[in-house]
């Protein structure tokens, strides 16, 4: 048998460009602005093998412009970002917690089969979350972490992209009283800097309040002014949510009678803050603000009889707040003092998927066909982290 012929120009291997000519440039040959057209198409996993190539490459795949055209164009397909925690009685933890995972969902899938994705164990895409942290919030593709002290005295935080596998080194501590500190993460878009804003306990004996600030750009936490006059006396909501360039937490505005309950509202970018009426209906019981669709959304727990569930149609107007479910614990299939919390909402707002940690559960809400269907999870911790997730190339940290 003849053996097979030889191309001309001999073997390509390493350090050989086209033909076997030996490439003269670790960089592309392409113009950067096209290279940049074509890079920000590419998912983060694929753009993170090619900063092996090269120190080129390397530099490219965090070029600030390519980062920014790259959000920009990242598909919003498992917007739904979630933990999942598996109950452990013994077992050592390193700096991972497999237990503790980070994974993706569409809305879509969570909708129809909620079981199948909650329960997949070959879940190759979940990424592992830090022992001992604590999510605060997540905003184009960022993690922001906190870490308390064991003598709840003191909070650190660190952000980290799950997709790029980043993380910074943690913050300055910031002081805290009794352990309480209400947090939330956002983006200024002005200055393309992430904030974690923190309202903490100063001074347990006369109830006093500061805000705090820490971000990217600076080397300890700043505290924001306030006025007592519509400050709030408590904050309900220990993780605020971000939207529309703001954090936004429930709160207290006044005591005794003249008690009442607000959508606390800081701006990331001026650093001022407002407070919107809360429905009307919203009183005494627990209350938690949400993300979903793009509205603000709000749960409350109506006298232990009811879970009652609002959408802000337009962000800041009293008036566009709506009223979405009305479910009587009747239907639940857990004790009323257990609260559950929203995980997925259609975009119709038919349709909402309720987690009930406690009982290891998936509660299925369709509200046009008066229909409920419960799920067991059995020992997994499902909790919602972000309905607007991105997979994304931001760093994590200051660059030189």
């Amino acid at each position: 048998m003849a053996s097979p012929k030889r191309r001309r120009g001999g073997n390509v291997g390493a350090g050989a460009g086209v033909g076997g000519v030996a490439a003269t440039s670790a960089s592309p040959t392409m113009p950067d602005d096209l290279m940049m057209e074509i890079l920000s198409r590419i998912p983060v996993k694929a753009l993170m093998r090619f900063r092996c190539v090269s120190k080129y490459w390397n530099s490219f795949v965090f070029d600030p412009n390519l980062v920014k055209l790259h959000l920009q164009r990242s598909p919003r397909d498992n917007p739904i970002l979630y933990t999942l925690s598996e109950y452990r009685e013994y077992g050592e933890y390193d700096e991972y917690d497999d237990a503790h995972s980070l994974h993706r969902s569409s809305t879509q899938s969570l909708l129809q089969n909620p079981l199948s994705v909650v329960g997949n164990h070959e879940d190759e895409d979940a990424v592992p979350v830090f022992v001992d942290y604590d999510i605060v919030g997540v905003c184009n593709g960022l993690v922001c972490l906190s870490r308390i002290h064991t003598n709840l005295d003191e909070i650190w935080v660190r952000f980290w992209n799950p997709a790029t596998r980043l993380s910074s080194n943690e913050s300055p501590s910031c002081y805290i009283e009794c352990g309480c500190a209400n947090m939330a993460f956002g983006h200024d878009a002005s200055t393309d800097t992430y904030k974690v804003v923190a309202a903490v306990m100063s001074d347990a004996k006369c109830h006093k309040i500061e805000l705090r600030v820490y971000n990217l750009a600076d080397d300890c936490w700043r505290e924001i002014p306030t006025s007592d006059a519509d400050f709030p006396a408590e904050f309900r909501q220990t993780k605020g949510v971000f939207l529309n360039g703001t954090l936004n937490w429930v709160a207290d505005l006044g005591t005794g009678n003249s008690q009442s309950f607000v959508d606390f509202s800081f701006d990331v970018a001026n650093e001022t803050y407002t407070c919107f009426k809360l429905p009307d209906d919203v009183g005494e019981g627990f209350s938690e603000l949400g993300v979903f669709g793009g509205c603000l959304c709000l749960s409350h727990i109506y006298h232990r009889e009811s879970f009652v569930f609002w959408q802000m149609k337009e962000f800041g107007v009293h008036e566009s707040w709506t009223l979405l479910m009305n479910i009587s614990y009747d239907y639940f299939e857990f004790p009323r003092y257990l609260i559950p919390r929203p995980l997925c909402l259609s975009e119709d707002g038919n349709i909402l998927i309720l987690v009930c940690h406690a009982e290891y559960q998936l509660v299925w809400c369709n509200r046009r066909d008066l229909l409920i269907q419960h799920f067991e999870i059995p020992h997994k911790w499902v909790s919602l982290k972000s309905s607007d997730y991105v997979q994304s190339l931001v760093l994590p940290y200051r660059t030189p």
